[in-house]
């Protein structure tokens, strides 16, 4: 038994046990890299079967063999024979390496290196034991190529499974349960394609099938459908698994979050707590001038800045900003005077326009309130925010300009603007201020920075105060305005650890450039709020863009996060650049209209998406460099049925809330049985798909 625990050192218990008993796995086995790699037709490229990363059933791990532990010669090769499987690599040589190691090692076991008769020293003797272990080691895990095997016998993935595989790859931690990656250490890059719009349908795989949770055979069932125009993707992937995103029976969380996100390490966690500990020791009541943005924040807030503090800049038409005085005074200035100020606006032909101001002084009395009709014609009220409607704006006549005026009367350089994620207000008033504090930043999200909390969460949580109840009518400024500045007051109060959380969780970026030996990471997503702590994050205009960003960063980042778009077609959202003028307002990919009111596209149009997608992960998987591993994901299925039946109940318990039920119509009824429905279709809409390999 001794010599058989040696013979699998490097390994985990599960994966030593796997190996003995031979448990039936799937393995991806590395792509390796055709020369001259074109990508036409298999047939056409003679290296094509050697680049496939596919998952292939290791037929004699499936046969039960008995556990030798004697160490001989002839056990060492039917060891080696299964567990060594990959095309381009020679098992015969490599058995030979193992004993011609051992040989070696016994003739220099009574040899002195220098040719004499004498015997090893004891140091020399563990070092040549070590080297004899280190050649066998490499041996026996396939020549130092990486690859993976997948247990069957795990049930279906989740995307929390496949983030740790992402962080396994690049740092030192635990072993998986799920998943044996040979070589791992050879494994240089890791580069995620995060593809919406692909779900197990799709790829016409029956979620009622025992053994749809395993591995499946995708190409098998790509016989009918637009999944036929992965042509390139057979190449690359023989095996496709189901993955689950998290979620409870009434949602689904957000599959970026829990890719991008993970858990502290211990050692982290431990640091945080004492650094907590030695600030709230010392903390003490701090001015307003404490919680004003710095500078940098002020910048990756992307608020508008004075000229004065952004040297070689000039102020644009339009703009004002407020002026710093030419001298300096003597002595200590005096406080900062607090001027709570909050904005409503609408969509213009334009873009976002003010309808309404409101600016309260630091008593909570309000100084300035009126409304503004816009400079451009109105093309969406957004009333369900702003409250303004047609009627509301007929015969106003306060202009920008005017308010910009009273502006300029009412806040001075001894003035700090308070509000929440106020440099959207800042954007539509055309006016710069140095001194901002933002509730958004003030008070922590419960999953910490760059997550902020909504106003009216913070109200609720810490006010104990409900806001921005009037439904359809939409919010009212002085009161969000009044509830920014009883927030700082509440912060200058309680002192400057209120409202903070402590963090179990951190990106997947920052643990990146954190580790002992700091790896650079991208994210090359039109999202790229989460990307935040990512060395580089570039915001792409079309998957081509993404093709070529990814490329290029792959060179010089051990792991890229990319998305293509190019599909979220299939579950109803037109790529902003195809969508014809009447698809273009309220049914992008940046909408805010529910999924349920998006547009059902074509089988044309899913195709010719499929076939645009298919090209563009070619074209990556051929720039990867070798021992790459490449993860293409889904996250999550087609949502839109999800989104239909919530807007249903939402409406219902809005009349419910009014109405007898016996006063609703049986239409807008929301009952037990829908409750049920809904409940399935978030589990179906939870389901997305994985595809695994190693270049």
């Amino acid at each position: 038994m001794g010599t058989n625990r040696k013979k699998f050192h490097g390994f985990s218990r599960a994966q030593r046990s796997a190996l003995r008993t031979k448990t039936p796995q799937f393995e991806v086995k590395s792509v390796e890299k055709a020369p001259q790699p074109t990508m036409g037709n298999a047939d056409e490229e003679p290296g094509a079967d050697d680049r496939k990363g596919d998952l292939e059933m290791d037929q004699d791990q499936a046969e039960p063999q008995k556990d030798n532990s004697g160490g001989s010669e002839d056990t060492e090769k039917e060891n080696l024979a299964s567990t060594k499987r990959g095309k381009g690599h020679d098992a015969d040589q490599d058995q030979e390496e193992v004993i011609k190691a051992k040989r070696h090692k016994a003739e220099h076991e009574t040899k002195d290196p220098s040719g004499s008769s004498g015997e090893m020293t004891k140091e020399e003797r563990k070092k040549k034991k070590k080297e004899t272990k280190l050649l066998a080691k490499k041996a026996l895990l396939d020549g130092g190529r990486p690859s993976f095997m997948i247990s069957r016998s795990h049930p279906k993935l989740k995307l929390k499974d496949v983030r740790d595989l992402i962080v396994y790859l690049l740092t030192e931690t635990p072993t998986l349960p799920w998943i044996m990656v040979k070589n791992k250490f050879n494994i240089h890059n890791v580069v995620v394609l995060y593809v919406s719009g692909l779900d197990p349908r799709f790829f016409n795989i029956d979620l009622a099938d025992p053994e749809s949770h395993k591995p499946v055979a995708w190409a098998e069932k790509a016989i009918a459908g637009p999944v036929t125009e992965l042509q390139e993707l057979r190449k690359f992937f023989d095996y496709m698994s189901v993955t689950q995103a998290g979620g409870d029976k009434q949602s689904i969380y957000s599959p970026t979050n829990t890719l991008l996100n993970v858990s502290l390490s211990n050692s982290e966690r431990a640091r945080r707590d004492a650094e907590r500990k030695r600030a709230s020791a010392s903390a003490e009541k701090k001015t307003a001038e404490f919680h004003m943005l710095t500078l940098d924040e002020l910048k990756d807030c992307d608020y508008p800045l004075p000229t004065y503090l952004s040297p070689g800049s000039e102020l644009q038409e339009g703009w004002i900003e407020t002026e710093r005085p030419t001298s300096n005074l003597d002595g200590t200035p005096p406080p900062k005077k607090l001027l709570a100020m909050d904005c409503e606006m609408c969509r213009t032909s334009a873009g976002s326009e003010l309808t309404r101001i409101s600016v309260l002084d630091e008593s909570g009395e309000t100084i300035y309130d009126t409304l503004v009709i816009p400079d451009n014609p109105i093309v969406d009220y957004l009333t369900q925010y702003s409250g303004m409607t047609a009627e509301r704006l007929e015969g106003v006549t306060t202009t920008l300009k005017v308010v910009q005026a009273e502006l300029k009367k009412l806040v001075s350089y001894d003035n700090i603007l308070v509000g929440h994620s106020l440099e959207n207000d800042m954007k539509v008033l055309k006016f710069a201020h140095p001194f901002i504090i933002d509730t958004s930043k003030l008070y922590h999200h419960t999953r910490g920075p760059p997550y902020r909390a909504s106003l009216k969460w913070l109200a609720q949580k810490w006010l104990s105060r409900s806001i921005q109840q009037g439904g359809a009518n939409g919010h009212d400024s002085v009161e969000d305005a009044k509830t920014c500045l009883d927030l700082v007051k509440l912060k200058l109060e309680m002192g400057p650890l209120f409202g903070e959380f402590s963090q179990e969780q951190e990106s997947i970026f920052a643990r990146l450039d954190r580790h002992t030996t700091p790896k650079l990471s991208a994210m090359i997503d039109s999202f790229t709020f989460a990307g935040k702590a990512a060395t580089t994050t570039i915001k792409p205009s079309s998957d081509l863009e993404t093709v070529k960003a990814v490329q290029e960063a792959v060179a010089t980042h051990s792991f890229v996060w990319a998305r293509l778009r190019g599909m979220e077609i299939n579950h109803g959202k037109v790529p902003e650049a195809d969508a014809t003028a009447g698809q273009l307002i309220g049914t992008g990919r940046d909408s805010a209209v529910p999924c349920s009111t998006k547009i059902t596209a074509s089988d044309e149009e899913i195709r010719k998406a499929a076939r645009r997608m298919d090209a563009h992960i070619a074209q990556i998987v051929e720039s990867l460099p070798v021992n790459t591993a490449l993860l293409i994901l889904s996250g999550q299925g087609d949502y839109r049925e999800v989104s239909k039946m919530q807007q249903r109940q939402k409406n219902f318990q809005k009349l419910y809330n009014t109405l007898h039920l016996s006063q609703i119509p049986p239409e807008d009824h929301f009952l037990e049985a829908d409750q049920v429905r809904l409940e399935e279709a978030i589990d179906q809409a939870k389901n997305g798909v994985c595809f695994l390999m190693v270049k």
